[in-house]
């Protein structure tokens, strides 16, 4: 069954929402020394990962301003893996410095505008041939997929270095 690109279009508000709200309630419970400490997501702090994601979204909304002008056609797509980890660091880079806080409020306003801008888009817009990809092809990876995958990998290590920590006290502390 074919879904038409007006429920698809709400269908992505939907999960842009569930994305975010998911990533804000596991990151509240965190204490930020956790979510700043290096190296707990690969190389990356989680609030690294957070950089990352900010920097996907900035991009796509990058990609929407270029199609509202009608000028899909000027996107650059990142298609070899070194380009892709190259924008990476940059992003990480460009943000370690910024304060939790600050990052936080980018996030919201960056989500704000992604969204804003997604919902100007015309229906025809979602699907149109003249684009090397089309908006449904790439924009639920910068949006949400890409999200929740990250979240499963911190949620994995929270839960994880959380174990160890019970596991390490009961050996200290046997009752």
């Amino acid at each position: 069954m074919e879904v038409s690109l007006d429920h698809w279009k709400e269908y992505a508000c939907r999960q842009m929402t569930r994305a975010r709200e998911a990533t804000l309630r596991f990151i509240m419970r965190l204490p930020e020394r956790v979510i700043i400490e290096p190296h707990t997501q690969g190389q990356w702090s989680i609030k690294d990962v957070l950089a990352h994601l900010i920097a996907w979204e900035e991009e796509a909304i990058r990609r929407l301003e270029l199609i509202l002008r009608d000028q899909g056609d000027r996107i650059v797509f990142i298609d070899d893996r070194r380009a892709a980890d190259a924008f990476n660091a940059d992003a990480v880079r460009r943000m370690r410095r910024t304060s939790l806080k600050t990052l936080l409020h980018r996030m919201a306003r960056t989500r704000a505008r992604l969204t804003q801008r997604f919902q100007q888009l015309p229906i025809s817009a979602l699907n149109d041939p003249r684009h090397r990809y089309p908006v449904i092809e790439w924009f639920p990876e910068f949006a949400w997929t890409h999200e929740h995958d990250h979240l499963r990998r911190m949620q994995r290590w929270w839960y994880n270095r959380r174990r160890t920590i019970r596991r390490k006290s009961s050996k200290e502390n046997p009752a």
